[in-house]
């Protein structure tokens, strides 16, 4: 199955508390086990239980793609040394790079797959320039549909994306353009346009918020790539 239903906690904003990558998923501590076996199974990738700086909204402080995840300079040091354990264990060779910023929310303000990443204009050139070097792939700095939290407002992968009913045509060709995937409009959790902040995806599956609809969800497959 590559589409699944899921709460925490009976929240629907399950982007709100991981990050999803094609390698391996961050998710916060303290889910039960049979939704962290959900997350196995529909995302399969090693999953790593922690928090950023104490906290279990890790999805709105980190993001990454296969090369690096970037976390906020005050991350605390056993957090860090947890994951970097946890990425050893699994044999899996990624960088957890603290990125020191004025800004800290990297999660909604970043959206990135393995080909490129958008980052808010709110980032400086120089920022922008550190972090292409740091995730490995080309940066550009914009918004998407007036958005600056362009990670909240949409979400890419390797095989799709899905963004906020107001981007622009000119702003989905851009897009298009910068993933080199298709990218396409739409809503989650009963219209809710945040799509980033509601769902964990990589290139094998998708955990969408139990609110979303089935025309919702049609359209989400679509978009990633998992119809036929």
């Amino acid at each position: 199955m590559h589409i699944e239903k899921l709460d925490f906690e009976n929240s629907p904003y399950l982007g709100v508390y991981g990050v999803a990558t094609d390698r391996v998923v961050l998710i916060r501590e303290g889910l039960g086990e049979k939704k962290l076996e959900v997350l196995r199974e529909v995302l399969k990738v090693p999953l790593i239980e922690t928090s950023i700086m104490k906290s279990r909204i890790i999805g709105i402080f980190a993001v990454g793609n296969s090369n690096a995840i970037v976390v906020p300079y005050y991350v605390w040091d056993s957090e860090l040394e947890h994951i970097q354990n946890e990425l050893k264990e699994y044999g899996i060779d990624m960088i957890i790079e603290p990125f020191q910023s004025t800004l800290t929310a990297f999660g909604n303000l970043i959206l990135v797959n393995d080909r490129a990443a958008l980052v808010s204009a709110k980032f400086t050139r120089e920022d922008a320039k550190k972090l292409e070097d740091i995730l490995g792939v080309e940066v550009e700095r914009g918004i998407i549909g007036d958005y600056h939290a362009v990670g909240s407002v949409g979400v890419v992968t390797n095989r799709g994306g899905l963004v906020h009913p107001e981007a622009t045509d000119e702003e989905l060709e851009w897009l298009r353009d910068l993933f080199k995937v298709d990218i396409y409009v739409g809503t989650t959790n009963m219209g809710v346009p945040f799509v980033g902040s509601c769902m964990l995806a990589n290139s094998h599956g998708v955990v969408v918020g139990h609110l979303t609809t089935g025309p919702e969800i049609v359209k989400i497959e679509e978009a990633l790539g998992f119809l036929d």
